[in-house]
């Protein structure tokens, strides 16, 4: 990691006009990730937005499961699938900030944060799921469908927010 916080810092200093990051894939994978990492380095460093960034709970003692990590996957995938399209008919989107958390403890304290962020269920917690958009608390969801739930809402803000305006 050394590494890549030197290169951040001459990133951000001007320094370098091409990034290369090397990782080993696994295998009989391609070598995508490469991209995605630098396209994230470059992303969190401000220097250029490529799609929209999923903050996620890294995961504690409080969380009762991998629901959150499969969640924050799900999203990640849902948002790159979907650039291509958003580029063009709604700019700016690769803006948008997302956020998945594992529980109520600094859920919905980083969900705030976020454009849209969704505080899941921890250990003990009611089995309940607050969604803050734009900082305010705007639904809990709740039952089997949480994951095709909070999909449809990060379309809609997309959809809402981003739309290209005609004329």
């Amino acid at each position: 990691m050394a590494s890549a916080a030197a290169l951040s810092v001459l990133l951000q200093e001007g320094i370098g006009d091409t990034i290369r990051i090397s990782l080993t894939p696994e295998p009989g994978q391609s070598r995508t990730a490469e991209v995605v990492v630098a396209q994230e380095l470059l992303q969190t460093t401000g220097q250029r937005a490529f799609t929209p960034m999923v903050t996620a709970c890294p995961g504690c003692g409080r969380t009762t499961s991998t629901f959150f990590q499969e969640l924050a996957k799900t999203v990640q995938e849902h948002v790159r699938a979907k650039m291509p399209e958003w580029r063009i008919s709604h700019p700016g989107a690769e803006n948008l900030s997302l956020a998945v958390m594992g529980c109520v403890v600094n859920g919905p304290g980083e969900s705030r944060q976020a454009d849209i962020g969704i505080s899941l269920p921890g250990t003990g917690e009611a089995p309940s799921a607050p969604v803050f958009i734009d900082g305010e608390k705007k639904v809990t969801l709740k039952g089997e469908n949480i994951a095709a739930e909070f999909v449809a809402l990060i379309d809609d803000y997309v959809e809402t927010r981003y739309a290209r305006k005609a004329g």
